[in-house]
C-alpha cells in the first residue's frame, strides 16, 4: 500500500478530534511517533517557506514522488500552486497547500484538524486549484449506467472564461450538486464525466445524521465515467446530495460546453454555446449522460455584464457582482434528458413574437444578423401552433427560444425551450437568400420543433430507439412545411430528398436495422444517419397511409400523452396505434407490420409479372451488390420477409389517387385479378410511391412505361415519374434490369419540366457521370446530356424574375446541370453576369436561386482572378447562405493548384469554420480535377481529420461517403482496403468505410457489366444534338485500312452557284472492339440511302446495316446503326454514293476560277486541313486514324487530275468524260488528301535522287513557276540529305491554286500554292516577293517529313507539324540563299512577334488541349507557329547542330508512317544528347517551354559578392489584367532557360551550346563578376524564348553604346535592345522614356533587321499617337531619323543585294508616310509616268507598294481608279496583291467604304484576300471607324464567309481593331461580344482584341506625358 492515498482525509471526516493523547473518536498515537510527526510537519512547512521565499511571485510546482502508487503507474502530475500556502501543522489539507498535496487516510492517523469545506450553495468559487489526478480504471464496467442511484435534480453553475487575448487558454469553471435517489443500496456514485477536471473534493452527503462520505475517486477515459467511492452503502428509498467543483477546456471542438466566435468589424466576439447530442453532456459537466435518467435542472450562467446569456427556461434574476460580472439564474426546468440541456453566452440580439396560444417566442442572432431572423421567426410561431392543434398537446414550457450560432457541427439541435441551430438553417436574407435556403430554413425549423415532442416531451428509452426522434422529425418536418407552404409540393419532395436516399444506402449489406442495438458512444454517434432519418420518416409515411390520417394523428396523442416527460420504446408507439386502430377498425396487429420494417435491414424489390388477367407480386431482399459479404451482425428475425402494402394501377384507367386501395404481400407470393392486359399496356405499383420497397417488371412492362413516358408523361403522377427512374436505375446496378432500359428512362427528360423528377434524374445522372468519367464514353454521355438538358434550359433560362417557390428550384436544377456540361448559352450568360458582379462587387445581379450555378460557372470557367474575388467575397459575407454558396462554388474552379489551396484552407479555422470543413472537402472531392487531391490530402491529414471531425454525428460519415462515391476500379478499391488496414479504427467512420469498400465493388461490378452496353446506347440513341458540343472524337470500334474514292465534279455548264459533285467511297475497315454501328465524319453531304452497304469483307454473314442512320450536325457524324455488333479483330466494309456543293468556300472539295480574257474557267481544288475532309467524302477525318487511298477522278477531257500519287492508269466514260486511275497512297491522314480537276500546265524537274518534281500553274503563269520549281528541287533534295530519309512518294507536285485561303497546304505529294507564295514575275514581282516564295516552299517542303511522314497524333500537338515547318523553312531557304541572313530575319518575323502574342493573359500553351473545329481552328496561329518555331530555334542552340540533326533523324525513323506526341520527339532527342555524353533532361526542359503559355523574362542584377545574379518571373504585357485561368502552368510559371551573357569588356557574340548557363529556379548566382563598368547584354544573338531586363544603369549603358558604336552589338542583339525595351516600357518594368531613348541612335543603323525591330515599335507608337496632338512632333521625329539614311539609299534598286532592297523598302515606306518631301515627290513622279504609259512600269519593285501608297494617299480618285483598273487587271498575283493594299491607302472616306464593300464581292476580290482590304482600311487613320462599323453592321455575311477558317477571321478582328485605345472602343467592343456569343474561330482573337485595348488605354494614361515630354523638342 503506497504512503499517500486519495481519502476522505481532505474532507476532515472523522478527524474532529485534536493533535493530542484524547481518546473517543480522536486518533491514537504513541508520544515518540507523535514527536515524529511533529517533527516532520515542522519540516514541511519550513520547506514550503523556502521554497515560496527563494521563488518570490514565480509559480511553483509541488511535486510528490510516491504520488504515482495510487495507480500502480506514472500518473503523477506537477501542478501549478497559485499562491503560497501558509504554514500550517496540517500539511495534507488539499486545499490550503497545492491541489497535488495528498491526503492522509483518516484510518490510519488522526494527526489533522478537519480541512476547511466547500460551500454548497452561492457564487462560483474562484479558486483555480485542481485536485489530484484521479485513478485511471480499466474498462471493465458497462457502458451504461447502473441504476442504483438515479439523479432527480440539477444545481447547475457555469463561468465561461473566454475573456483572455489568447483564446487557446479559455476555459469553463463549473459546480454542479445532484439530488440523487437510491434505487438499490451501492457503495459508489458512478456518473459520466469526459475532458472535465475535477478541481475540489466531491462532497457527499445524505439524510440527515447520515455518516456515508465521499472516500476516493476514479475515471474511466474508455467509457468517459467518473467512480466516486464512497466509505459505505446508500439506504434504498433515501436520497443524495454529490456536489461537485471542476473546469474545463473552452474549445472550438463543437462538442459539449464549446467555443464559437464571429466577427464584428476588426474584433473577434467570442461566445460560448452547447451541442449536448448524443453523449456530450458529460463533457460540459459530470452528469448522468443518459437519455432515461431525466432529471429537473435548475442552472445559473456567469456572464460579463457587456454579454447576454440564454437557457432552456426563462432568466428568473439577474445578481451584479465584482469585476463586472453577473449571475444569470434560470427558472427549474420540466423534468428532461441531460443532452436537452443548453446554455448561450455571447452578444447576441432578437425578434421576438407571441404565438397565437400565447407562447413567446425568440429568435436571436449576432447583432449584425438579426434582421435575418423574421422568416424563422415567423415560420416557428406558425408551426409551433399547427403542432399544437395536431397533437392535441400544448407545449409544455413557458417559452421558446431559436438562435443562430456561427459554429455548429449539426444543421440544428433540438435543446427543449432553447434550439440552437446552424446559421444558414435559421438566417434568412431575402435579398441574398434563394428559394431553397428559404426551404431550409423552414424545414430545420419544423423538424425541430416536432422534437419539442417526439424527443423532449417523450424521448426514447435508449440510442438504439434514435428513429423515434429522428424519424418522427424527419416526417414531421415535411408536414409542418406543408401546413404553411402547400404550395411547395414538399410531400413530393419527400421522395426525393428521404426516400430515394433511404432506398439507396439501405440497399448495402453495410446498413443496419432501424432499431439497432449501440453501446458505446462511437456506435452512438454512428446511427446519427440515414437510416434513422431518412428510412425512419420514410416507414412512418407508410405507416401513416396504411392508417390513414385520422387513425394516425389519434394514436400519436395517445402515444405522446401516455409518456409525455417520460421515455419510451417502439414498442410504446406500436401498442397506441394499435389501440387507436383497434377502436377505428382499422389494421389490428401494428408491431407484427411494423417490425418487419424496424428489426431487419435493407427492404424487398417485388417483382411483378402478369399473365392474362393474373398479376403476380414476389418479394425479395433487394441487395445493389448479392455477392456481397453479409457478415451476419444483423441477422433477419423475419428471414428478410416484409409485409407490404401493394398499391397499384395501369394504363387501362391509370389513377393516382392518395386514397388509392392497397392489398398485403406478407408472404412471398401474391396473386390478384386485373382486367387483361394487351400489347404495350403497362401496369404501375407503389402507387405515389407510399411503400417503402423497388419494383420491378418483365421487360416489355418497362419498355410500355418508358414508351409513355415519351409519348405523354404527364399520365404518370410526378411522383412515379421520379420512381421509375430511381427503381429501373437501382435495379440496373444490382444487376436486375438490363442497363439499356435503366438508360431508356432518361430519354424523354428533353420534355419534362418539374422539379422533382429533375432531381432524381440528377441522381442517376451523377452517378452516370461518375462512372464515365473518366472513360472514352464520356464526350458522349456530356452529348446525350446536353441534347436532354437543352429544351428544358430554353424553357427555364437564367431570368428568376417573378417565379414560383417550386419553379426556382426547378431553374436552379436545369442551370446547374445545363453550365455543368458546357451548354454554351448557359455558360456564356452564367460567365456575363459574374463578370458584371466582378465590375462592381457591391451590386451583385445574379439572382439568389441562380448564384451557386453561375459562380460555379463562371469559376470553372475562370481562373485564379475569379477564384480570388470569389473567396474575397467569401471572407467578407455577412448572409450565412451566401458564405456557403461561396464555400461551395469555390471548389468548382479547373485549376489543380487553386484546389490545393483550398484543401489546405478547409481545414484552417480562422478561413472555413470547423462545421464547415468537411463540406468543403466533399466539394472539393466532387470536383474531377479535385477527386484525386482531396483523396491524397485526406489520407495524409487522417490523424488531424479524425482527431478533429471524428466524433461527429454526420460529418466524419459525410466526408468518406462524399470522396469514395465515385470509386470503380480496382485500384481504388485495393487504395481503401490498404487505408482501412493502416487504420482499424475509424471512430464515427466504420460503418461509413465499410459501406465505400462495398459500394466500389459493386461500381467496379457495374462498371465491367455495362460499359459495353452505355457505349452502344450513346451510339444508337444517345447522341442526337442541337446545341455545339466540345468533344468531337470519334468512336474507335472500327478503323479504316484503305478507301475507295470516286469523284466527280459538275463544274461545267450551268450556273456556278448550283455546281455539285458525286462520289463514291468504300470504305475497308477493321474491327477494334464491339459495337454497333459505323460513326464516320461526314459535313455538307448528301448520303444516297439506297446505296448504304455494311458487310463482312470476306462476304460471309454478319452485321448488316438496318437502314437507319443519324446525323450529328453538330460533331459532324454520320452514324450508320447495324442489326448486329461487329467482333473484335474481323473486317468490314461500308460503301455508298453521295453528292456535295461545289462552291468557292474554300474548304474540303471546292471550286476555284480564273479569267482568261472574258472567259471564266473553274476548276476543282480541295482544302482538306484540318477538318474538311469530311466534306469532301464520308471518312474518319482525324489525323490519327490514317490509311490508304485509292483514288478516281472523273473529269472532262479538256481537263487534267492530279492527287497525291501518279495516275496509273485511265478509262473513257461517254460524254466525253475521263477517269484517272491513281496509285494506291502510303498510310497516312485523311487531311493530307487533295484532288484538283483543272486545265493547268506543269513544268518538271528531277532532285538529286530521281524524284520526279512538277510545277503546275494555269497556263498564262507557267512562266511564273520556273523559280519555285528550281527551289523545290533543292530543297527536297536537301532535306532528304539532312534528315536522313529519302523523300518516300515516287513524286512531288506543287500547284499554284487561283483561289486558296492559306499560304499553302503541305498536301502529301501535291502541295497547294496561293498564287503569291509560288509564282514571281522577275522585274513585277519583288525581292519580298521572291523571299516569301522561297520560304512558303521549304515550309511545306518542311511538312512532307514533319506531319506528312511523321504525323502529330491529335490537334494539340499542332505545333509538331508547324513549329517544326516555322523553323524549318528559315534552314531551307537559308540553304538555297545563305546571304539573306534567314536567321537574323527569324527574329523579326517570328520571335518578336512571338514576344507581343504571348505575353498576354489570353494566349495559350504551344500544346493545347482542343476539340471542336472552332478551337481546332483558333490553335493555328502565332503560338503554334512562331512561337513553335522558336523554341525549336532554342533548342537547336543548346543540343548544338550535330545532336539536334540526329535527333530528328532517330525521330523521324523511329515514327515514320505513324502518329507522334511531343514526348516522343524530346525522347529521341534526350537519346541523342546521352549518346553523346551532353546527358540533358530535355524532355523536362521542354515541357517547360510547350505545356505553359506566356515566357519568361530574365532580370539581371548585381549580388553583394560582386557576381551576376539572374532571376525569371514570367512576363505579362499587362499583370492586371484578368487571367481566365483557362490553362494553367504545371510548373508555376517557372521555366529551364538556356541563359548566355557577354559584356562589354568582352563583346563575344559568337555562342555555342557550350556557354549556357541553366536557369531552372527562380534565382542563380552565376560565378562570374558583374562588370564594374560598362555594359552587361543577355541571351546572345537571342537563342532564348526570353526578354532580358537590367537596371536603368545598364539600359542607359546600352543606349551609349548604340550612340557611340552601335555595330560592337551585334545585330539580332541591336534588335532585341529596342524589342526589350518597349516590351518592358509597355509592362511598367522599364520607364518608357528609357525604351523611347533606344531609338535615338537609329539615323545611323544601316541593317534590315534593327529597322524592322524599330518599326514595329514605331508603329504601335504612331496607332497611339494618331489621333492625338502629338502626332505632328512624333511624325518629325521619324522623319528626323529616316532622312539621314533616306538621303544615303535613295529610291533607285539598281543593282542591289537582297537585304538593301529590304532595306530600302523599309526606309522609303517610312520616309514617305512621314513626309520626307523628296521621297513623296519621287513616288508621285514615278506614279505619274507610270499612268502616263500604262505599258511601262517605271517603279522598281521592291519598292511599289511604297510607291502606289504615297500616290494614292497624295492623290484622288483618279490615282484610285487606275490602281484599281491595274489591279482587276493584273495578271502576276505578288502585283494584284500589292495593288489590293494599295487601294487602302486614299483619304477619302467614300473610296474607303467602297472598297469595304467591294471586299465581300467575289467577283473583285477573291474571297482568300478579302480579310486583307478590311485590315489595312483599318489601319488607315481615316479608315479606321469606317472598317469597325463596317464589321459591325455586316458582321452575318463576315462570319458566314471567314467564321470556320483558321486564319482569316481573327486577321479581321485583330486587324480592325489594334488601333482601339479609349475606353469608348473598350465599351463597343464589350458591347458586340455581349451581342455575338459565339464568334467561331474568332472567339480568342476577340478577347485578345479587348485585352489588347486596355493595354492600349493603359498605355496612353501611363505613357502620352512621358511621350509627350521625350518629343519635346519636335514639337515647333
Amino acid at each position: 500500500m503506497s504512503k499517500y492515498k486519495f481519502s476522505d482525509a481532505v474532507n476532515g471526516e472523522g478527524t474532529s478530534g485534536a493533535m493530542g493523547s484524547g481518546k473517543g473518536d480522536g486518533c491514537y498515537v504513541k508520544t515518540a511517533t507523535g514527536f515524529l510527526i511533529g517533527f516532520f510537519a515542522i519540516t514541511i512547512a519550513v520547506g514550503v517557506g523556502l521554497i515560496v521565499h527563494f521563488a518570490e511571485n514565480r509559480k511553483i510546482e509541488c511535486v510528490f514522488p510516491d504520488q504515482t502508487s495510487v495507480n500502480g503507474g506514472s500518473n503523477a502530475q506537477a501542478v501549478q500552486c497559485p499562491e503560497p500556502p501558509t504554514p500550517t501543522p496540517c500539511p495534507v489539507c488539499a486545499d490550503k497547500i497545492c491541489p497535488t498535496c495528498p491526503a492522509q487516510n483518516p484510518l490510519t492517523s488522526r494527526a489533522c484538524p478537519p480541512c476547511p469545506t466547500q460551500p454548497t450553495s452561492g457564487p462560483l468559487p474562484t479558486a483555480t486549484t485542481r485536485t489530484p489526478p484521479p485513478v485511471t480504471a480499466k474498462p471493465t464496467r458497462s457502458v451504461r449506467l447502473p441504476t442504483d442511484l438515479i439523479p432527480l435534480h440539477y444545481d447547475l453553475a457555469l463561468k465561461p472564461n473566454m475573456y483572455d487575448p489568447d483564446p487557446t487558454k479559455f476555459t469553463f469553471d463549473g459546480t454542479v450538486s445532484i439530488n440523487l435517489h437510491c434505487n438499490q443500496q451501492t457503495n459508489k456514485v458512478i456518473l459520466h464525466s469526459n475532458m472535465i477536471n475535477i478541481t475540489s473534493i466531491p462532497q457527499f452527503t445524505g439524510p440527515q445524521g447520515s455518516t456515508l462520505r465521499y472516500s476516493i475517486w476514479e475515471e474511466d477515459k474508455d467509457l468517459q465515467q467518473l467512480v466516486i467511492h464512497l466509505n459505505g452503502y446508500t439506504v434504498k428509498g433515501q436520497n443524495y446530495t454529490l456536489r461537485l467543483q471542476f473546469t474545463g477546456p473552452l474549445t472550438d471542438d463543437l462538442m459539449g460546453f464549446y467555443l464559437s466566435s464571429y466577427k464584428d468589424g476588426n474584433e473577434t466576439v467570442y461566445v460560448a454555446t452547447t451541442q449536448m447530442e448524443p453523449t456530450d453532456a458529460r463533457k460540459a459537466f459530470p452528469c448522468f449522460d443518459e437519455p432515461a435518467m431525466k432529471a429537473t435542472f435548475k442552472v445559473t450562467l456567469t456572464r460579463k455584464n457587456t454579454m447576454m446569456s440564454l437557457s432552456n427556461m426563462p432568466l428568473e434574476r439577474s445578481v451584479h457582482k465584482a469585476d463586472n460580472m453577473v449571475d444569470d439564474i434560470y427558472q427549474t426546468s420540466l423534468q428532461m434528458s441531460t443532452y436537452l440541456l443548453a446554455f448561450v453566452v455571447g452578444q447576441f440580439k432578437n425578434t421576438q413574437g407571441t404565438t397565437s396560444n400565447g407562447l413567446i417566442y425568440g429568435a436571436w442572432a449576432r447583432p449584425q444578423s438579426v434582421e435575418q431572423t423574421k422568416v424563422a421567426l415567423d415560420v416557428g410561431t406558425q408551426t409551433i401552433v399547427n403542432y399544437e392543434n395536431y397533437f392535441d398537446i400544448a407545449f409544455p414550457l413557458p417559452k421558446q427560444d431559436m438562435i443562430a450560432i456561427p459554429d455548429f457541427g449539426l444543421g440544428a439541435m433540438e435543446n427543449w425551450g432553447l434550439i440552437t441551430y446552424r446559421e444558414t438553417a435559421m438566417l434568412y436574407n431575402s435579398v441574398v437568400s434563394s428559394e431553397a435556403n428559404k426551404q431550409r430554413v423552414t424545414t430545420v425549423i419544423t423538424h425541430e420543433l416536432a422534437h419539442q415532442w417526439f424527443g423532449d416531451l417523450v424521448t426514447m428509452d435508449w440510442w438504439d430507439d434514435i428513429w423515434l426522434n429522428e424519424g418522427f422529425a424527419t416526417f414531421v418536418e415535411y408536414m409542418g412545411a406543408d401546413m404553411i407552404h402547400p404550395d411547395w409540393q414538399m410531400w413530393e419532395q419527400f421522395i426525393y430528398d428521404e426516400l430515394h436516399l433511404a432506398l439507396e444506402l439501405d440497399s448495402l449489406v453495410s446498413s443496419h436495422p432501424i432499431y439497432v442495438p449501440v453501446n458505446d458512444p462511437v456506435e452512438i454517434h454512428e446511427i446519427f444517419d440515414t437510416i434513422s432519418y431518412s428510412k425512419g420518416g420514410s416507414v412512418i409515411r407508410m405507416m401513416r397511409y396504411i392508417l390513414g390520417e385520422e387513425t394516425f394523428r389519434q394514436g400519436l396523442t395517445k402515444y405522446l400523452n401516455s409518456h409525455k416527460y417520460a421515455n419510451a420504446n417502439h414498442d410504446d408507439l406500436w401498442e397506441a396505434l394499435h389501440e387507436q386502430s383497434r377502436i377505428d377498425g382499422k389494421v389490428t396487429d401494428v408491431k407484427g407490420i411494423m417490425d418487419t420494417w424496424t428489426l431487419q435491414m435493407n427492404y424487398p424489390v417485388v417483382m411483378v409479372t402478369t399473365n392474362g388477367s393474373q398479376l403476380r407480386f414476389q418479394q425479395s431482399r433487394f441487395l445493389k451488390n448479392s455477392a456481397a459479404n453479409d457478415t451476419g451482425k444483423y441477422p433477419s428475425p423475419f428471414n428478410y420477409r416484409w409485409r407490404i402494402p401493394i398499391t397499384y394501377t395501369t394504363s387501362k384507367a391509370p389513377t393516382f389517387a392518395e386514397n388509392i386501395s392497397y392489398t398485403w404481400l406478407d408472404q412471398e407470393f401474391a396473386d390478384v385479378t386485373i382486367t387483361p392486359m394487351n400489347d404495350g399496356d403497362w401496369v404501375l405499383v407503389n402507387v405515389n410511391q407510399y411503400g417503402v420497397y423497388r419494383v420491378n417488371y418483365a421487360a416489355s412492362n418497362w419498355n410500355a412505361l418508358v414508351k409513355q413516358l415519351k409519348a405523354k408523361h404527364e399520365v404518370i403522377s410526378t411522383i412515379n415519374r421520379a420512381q421509375i427512374i430511381n427503381d429501373a436505375w437501382s435495379l440496373s446496378k444490382a444487376g436486375q434490369l438490363s442497363t439499356e432500359i435503366a438508360l431508356s428512362t432518361l430519354e424523354y427528360l428533353d420534355q419534362e419540366m418539374d422539379y422533382v423528377v429533375w432531381a432524381a434524374a440528377e441522381d442517376q445522372i451523377t452517378y452516370l457521370d461518375d462512372m464515365l468519367k473518366n472513360t472514352d464514353l464520356y464526350g458522349s454521355f456530356k452529348s446525350f446530356m446536353l441534347s436532354k438538358l437543352s429544351g428544358p434550359f430554353q424553357h427555364y433560362g437564367l431570368d428568376d424574375t417573378n417565379a414560383t417557390h417550386i419553379e426556382s428550384l426547378t431553374r436552379s436544377k436545369i442551370a446547374g446541370l445545363a453550365c455543368s456540361y458546357g451548354l454554351q448559352e448557359c455558360v456564356n450568360e452564367a460567365v456575363r453576369l459574374f463578370e458584371q458582379w466582378m465590375d462592381n462587387p457591391d451590386r451583385n445581379p445574379i439572382d439568389p436561386d441562380l448564384r451557386l450555378p453561375v459562380y460555379c460557372t463562371a469559376i470553372a470557367e475562370g481562373g485564379s482572378q475569379e477564384w480570388d474575388f470569389a473567396f474575397e467575397m467569401f471572407k467578407s459575407a455577412t448572409v450565412a447562405t451566401e458564405k456557403v454558396t461561396l464555400s461551395h462554388a469555390l471548389a468548382c474552379t479547373s485549376e489543380p493548384w487553386l484546389l490545393s489551396r483550398y484543401l489546405e484552407l478547409s481545414i484552417t479555422p480562422e478561413v472555413v469554420r470547423k462545421q464547415d470543413a468537411t463540406k468543403v472537402l466533399v466539394y472539393i472531392g466532387q470536383n474531377p480535377i479535385g477527386q484525386l487531391l482531396t483523396w491524397d490530402f485526406v489520407r495524409g491529414e487522417w490523424d488531424y481529420l479524425q482527431n478533429t471531425y471524428g466524433k461527429g454525428v454526420f460529418s466524419f460519415t459525410s466526408l468518406i461517403r462524399g470522396l469514395t462515391s465515385s470509386f470503380n476500379t480496382e485500384f481504388q478499391l485495393s487504395q481503401l482496403q490498404q487505408f482501412q488496414m493502416q487504420h482499424p479504427d475509424m471512430g464515427t467512420g466504420n460503418r461509413a468505410f465499410q459501406q465505400a469498400m462495398e459500394n466500389t465493388e459493386t461500381n467496379i461490378k457495374w462498371m465491367a457489366l455495362n460499359k459495353n452496353a452505355i457505349s452502344s446506347w450513346l451510339d444508337n440513341v444517345g447522341v442526337t444534338l442541337e446545341t455545339r458540343v466540345k468533344d468531337v472524337r470519334l468512336p474507335t470500334h472500327l478503323v479504316p485500312d484503305l478507301y475507295d474514292i470516286v469523284l466527280q465534279p459538275n463544274m461545267y455548264s450551268g450556273d456556278p452557284e448550283s455546281f455539285t459533285f458525286d462520289g463514291y467511297v468504300k470504305i475497308h475497315m477493321t474491327a477494334n472492339s464491339t459495337g454497333r454501328n459505323v460513326t464516320v465524319h461526314a459535313n455538307k453531304l448528301n448520303i444516297q440511302e439506297g446505296s448504304i452497304k455494311f458487310g463482312k469483307k470476306d462476304g460471309s454473314s454478319g452485321p448488316s446495316y438496318r437502314n437507319l442512320r443519324e446525323t450529328d450536325k453538330q460533331r459532324q457524324f454520320e452514324i450508320f446503326f447495324l442489326d448486329q455488333d461487329v467482333i473484335a479483330g474481323q473486317e468490314y466494309f461500308i460503301e455508298m454514293n453521295f453528292t456535295g456543293p461545289l462552291i468557292g468556300d474554300l474548304a474540303g472539295l471546292y471550286l476555284s476560277q480564273y479569267k482568261r480574257g472574258n472567259e471564266t474557267v473553274y476548276i476543282a481544288t480541295s482544302q482538306m486541313e484540318p477538318t474538311d475532309a469530311r466534306k469532301s467524302f464520308p471518312c474518319f477525318d482525324e489525323p490519327n486514324i490514317k490509311a490508304k487511298f485509292n483514288v478516281k477522278l472523273v473529269r472532262h477531257s479538256s481537263m487534267k487530275s492530279i492527287s497525291n500519287m501518279p495516275i496509273i492508269s485511265n478509262f473513257t466514260l461517254g460524254d466525253g468524260m475521263v477517269v484517272d486511275v491513281f496509285d494506291t497512297s502510303a498510310k497516312m491522314s485523311t487531311y493530307l488528301l487533295a484532288f484538283i480537276v483543272c486545265d493547268f500546265e506543269y513544268i518538271e524537274g528531277k532532285t538529286a535522287k530521281g524524284t520526279r518534281y512538277r510545277a503546275w500553274a494555269r497556263p498564262e503563269s507557267i512562266e511564273q513557276a520556273k523559280v519555285a520549281l528550281e527551289v523545290g528541287v533543292k530543297i527536297l533534295s536537301h532535306y532528304e540529305d539532312y534528315f536522313g530519309e529519302d523523300f518516300p512518294l515516287p513524286k512531288q507536285d506543287m500547284i499554284a491554286v487561283p483561289d486558296f485561303s492559306a499560304g499553302a497546304m503541305e498536301n502529301w505529294g501535291l502541295i497547294t500554292y496561293r498564287e503569291t507564295a509560288m509564282l514571281y514575275e522577275p522585274g513585277v514581282s519583288s525581292e519580298g516577293n521572291l523571299q516569301r516564295v522561297n520560304v512558303v516552299i521549304a515550309h511545306e517542303l518542311a511538312h512532307q517529313w514533319f506531319g506528312d511522314l511523321v504525323t502529330m497524333d491529335w490537334w494539340d500537338d499542332l505545333w509538331l507539324n508547324e513549329g517544326f515547318a516555322s523553323f524549318v523553312e528559315y534552314m531551307g531557304t537559308d540553304f538555297v540563299h545563305p546571304d539573306w541572313k534567314m536567321f537574323e530575319q527569324f527574329i523579326n518575323e517570328d520571335l518578336h512577334r512571338v514576344f507581343d502574342i504571348d505575353s498576354l493573359v489570353t494566349s495559350h500553351p504551344i500544346y493545347v488541349p482542343v476539340s471542336h473545329p472552332d478551337e481546332i481552328n483558333e490553335i493555328f496561329d502565332g503560338i503554334s507557329y512562331s512561337k513553335g518555331g522558336s523554341v525549336i530555334r532554342m533548342m537547336r542552340f543548346f543540343l548544338g547542330e550535330e545532336t539536334f540533326k540526329k535527333g530528328l533523324q532517330l525521330y523521324i525513323d523511329n515514327r515514320k508512317y505513324q502518329n507522334a506526341f511531343h514526348d516522343d520527339l524530346w525522347l529521341a532527342l534526350e537519346r541523342q544528347a546521352n549518346n553523346e555524353g551532353k546527358h540533358l533532361k530535355v524532355v523536362d526542359i521542354m515541357n517547360t517551354w510547350i505545356l505553359q503559355m506566356n515566357y519568361p523574362v530574365v532580370t539581371i542584377s548585381k549580388a553583394d559578392s560582386g557576381n551576376i545574379i539572374i532571376t525569371q518571373e514570367r512576363f505579362l504585357k499587362n499583370k492586371d489584367a484578368r487571367d481566365p485561368k483557362k490553362y494553367t502552368s504545371p510548373y508555376g510559371y517557372q521555366w529551364m532557360i538556356p541563359f548566355t551573357f557577354t559584356t562589354s569588356a568582352s563583346a563575344d557574340f559568337n555562342v555555342t551550346d557550350a556557354d549556357v548557363h541553366w536557369l531552372n529556379n527562380k534565382t542563380m548566382q552565376l560565378n562570374s563578376e558583374y562588370p564594374t563598368t560598362g555594359w552587361i547584354l543577355g541571351n546572345i544573338q537571342q537563342y532564348g524564348v526570353y526578354r532580358v531586363n537590367y537596371d536603368e544603369n545598364n539600359w542607359n549603358e546600352l543606349i551609349k553604346q548604340l550612340k557611340d558604336n552601335h555595330t560592337a552589338i551585334s545585330t539580332i542583339n541591336r534588335a532585341q535592345i529596342i524589342n526589350d525595351a518597349f516590351g518592358f516600357a509597355a509592362a511598367k518594368q522599364l520607364p518608357m522614356s528609357i525604351a523611347l531613348k533606344t531609338l535615338e541612335y537609329l539615323n545611323t543603323e544601316e541593317e534590315y533587321v534593327p529597322w524592322v525591330a524599330a518599326g514595329d515599335e514605331l508603329g504601335f507608337i504612331d496607332s497611339m499617337l494618331k489621333d492625338t496632338e502629338l502626332y505632328g512632333p512624333f511624325k518629325r521625329f521619324m522623319r528626323e531619323k529616316v532622312d539621314t539614311q533616306f538621303k544615303r539609299i535613295g529610291m533607285n534598286n539598281t543593282g542591289a543585294s537582297h537585304l538593301e532592297s529590304y532595306l530600302r523598302s523599309e526606309i522609303s515606306a517610312h520616309a514617305c508616310t512621314y513626309g520626307n518631301q523628296k521621297c513623296i515627290v519621287e513616288a508621285l513622279e514615278l506614279f505619274r509616268q507610270y499612268m502616263a504609259n500604262e505599258g511601262v512600269n517605271p517603279i522598281d519593285p521592291g519598292l511599289k507598294s511604297t510607291v502606289y501608297c504615297t500616290a494614292l494617299r497624295e492623290g484622288g480618285e483618279e490615282e484610285w481608279n487606275f490602281a484599281f483598273k491595274l489591279y482587276m487587271t493584273a495578271t502576276v498575283q505578288a502585283e494584284k496583291s500589292r495593288l489590293l493594299t494599295s487601294l487602302s491607302c486614299t483619304r477619302e472616306p467614300w473610296i474607303l467604304n467602297k472598297m469595304l464593300t467591294l471586299a465581300l464581292d467575289e467577283s473583285v476580290v477573291r474571297k482568300q484576300d478579302a480579310y486583307k482590304v478590311f485590315i489595312y482600311v483599318g489601319r488607315n487613320t481615316v479608315g479606321r471607324g469606317l472598317a469597325w462599323d463596317f464589321f459591325r453592321g455586316r458582321w452575318n455575311d463576315i462570319y458566314e464567309t471567314y467564321g470556320t477558317g483558321s486564319f482569316s477571321l481573327s486577321d479581321i478582328i485583330s486587324g480592325v481593331t489594334a488601333s482601339f485605345n479609349t475606353e469608348f472602343h473598350l465599351q463597343q467592343l464589350r458591347d458586340f461580344e455581349k451581342a455575338h456569343s459565339n464568334m467561331g474561330s474568332g472567339t480568342r482573337a476577340f478577347s485578345q482584341t479587348i485585352e489588347n485595348t486596355l493595354t492600349n488605354i493603359r498605355w496612353m494614361n501611363e505613357n502620352y506625358n512621358i511621350v509627350d515630354t521625350w518629343l519635346g523638342k519636335y514639337k515647333n
